[in-house]
């Protein structure tokens, strides 16, 4: 305990010093705890996402998975249409208990001069397909009335029981979807009858979302489709999921690779810090080893100098990540390919344990050079300056 205090008064002789070596610790281990926190969440969320669309897998035309995957969680915009027929023999087999139709397309907005992306879909199967959806209104009961996702309804400032017009056809808002934090903000949500009309494909569908009855008869079902209906790709969740984390996996490597650097920046840091304050203290290290301190003594008070400064640092940036945690999401989300909905960055007290160990581990690694510089300290040289 004297050692500790001792310590703690060797380091507030220099205040200013010590908070910004603290600061770059902080800075570094928030970012640490920030970006696993991250990752665990988004994959968390994204299996979550995934499963409980209450489908078990797409069909949509032979193309790339990454397409496919964006497709299935939130949208993309593709030449190809699978025909009503592939729908009409899909039904056909009795395994099946749910089969959900999906059109996506851009339509220009001529009244806002933009154009909107659309997403077509029967609106009886909405509750099925995005059962965490929150409306302020209701579901369209006709195909002249039409969903608006968060984000178009606050740019266009359009409320429940406003009117849209596409192609001259009017479309009342009947439903605004609340906000999801995810790219379901950002469609228009249309009857599919009514968008196949204005495309003038009556029969075009860019996907296909099917439940099977049995999960246990999944693979044999997949492969019954397959072998008879040639020309279409089928894409179950967990193939998506892969998908998904495989593009992700990039950003995530470089996200990590920056708080390494960082970590790495911050000890050197630290280590810089207390090699200074050896430096200035050489008479009194000396002055201690000769009225009876050992090595160990110095080398101990060393270390829990910099035990206190990145530990201090460890839980100011496991503060600072909770904090900034919103501000660190919109970052990430503008940046990476697809994001679920949901907070991703959340407490997890094992995780910030790990963060706090690490944090000491840091500290030992950077007191040990130091430490062993001031235990080589000679007493008379010291004293005599």
């Amino acid at each position: 305990m004297i050692f500790l205090k001792l310590a703690f008064k060797n380091l507030l002789r220099h205040k200013i010093r010590s908070f910004l070596t603290v600061l770059g610790i902080s800075a570094s281990i928030s970012v640490l705890f920030s970006i696993i926190s991250f990752n665990k969440g988004f994959e968390s969320s994204l299996q979550k996402e995934l499963y409980r669309t209450g489908i078990h897998f797409m069909i949509v035309p032979s193309g790339c998975p990454h397409e496919v995957a964006s497709l299935v969680l939130h949208g993309a915009v593709t030449p190809n249409f699978l025909n009503i027929e592939v729908f009409q023999k899909i039904k056909e087999f009795d395994e099946i208990e749910f089969i959900a139709p999906i059109l996506i397309t851009q339509i220009p907005n001529i009244e806002k001069e933009k154009i909107d992306l659309v997403y077509g879909i029967e609106m009886s199967n909405i509750k099925q397909i995005k059962p965490q959806w929150k409306i302020d209104g209701t579901i369209p009961f006709s195909d002249d009335s039409i969903l608006l996702g968060y984000d178009v309804a606050e740019h266009y400032s359009i409320k429940k029981g406003d009117i849209l017009t596409y192609e001259n056809k009017r479309f009342t808002v009947s439903g605004i979807v609340q906000k999801t934090s995810s790219q379901d903000d950002a469609f228009v949500y249309m009857p599919l009858k009514a968008l196949q009309d204005i495309i003038k494909k009556p029969n075009g569908a860019t996907a296909i979302g099917v439940k099977v009855k049995d999960v246990d008869k999944l693979n044999t079902v997949i492969e019954e489709i397959s072998l008879k209906i040639p020309g279409i790709q089928i894409v179950t969740m967990s193939q998506v999921v892969n998908s998904l984390a495989n593009l992700a996996g990039s950003a995530k490597i470089l996200s990590l690779s920056i708080a390494l650097v960082a970590i790495l920046i911050s000890a050197i840091g630290v280590m810089n810090s207390i090699l200074m304050a050896i430096f200035e203290r050489t008479e009194e290290i000396g002055l201690m080893r000769a009225i009876g301190a050992s090595k160990f003594d110095i080398f101990r008070i060393i270390i829990k100098e910099t035990v206190l400064l990145t530990l201090t640092g460890g839980l100011i940036g496991l503060i600072m990540s909770l904090v900034g945690a919103n501000i660190i999401e919109g970052f990430v989300r503008n940046f990476m390919p697809y994001i679920p909905s949901g907070k991703m960055i959340q407490f997890d007290p094992f995780l910030a344990l790990i963060c706090l160990f690490f944090s000491i581990f840091l500290g030992i690694f950077a007191g040990i050079f130091p430490a062993w510089r001031a235990t080589k300290i000679n007493p008379i040289k010291a004293i005599r300056g």
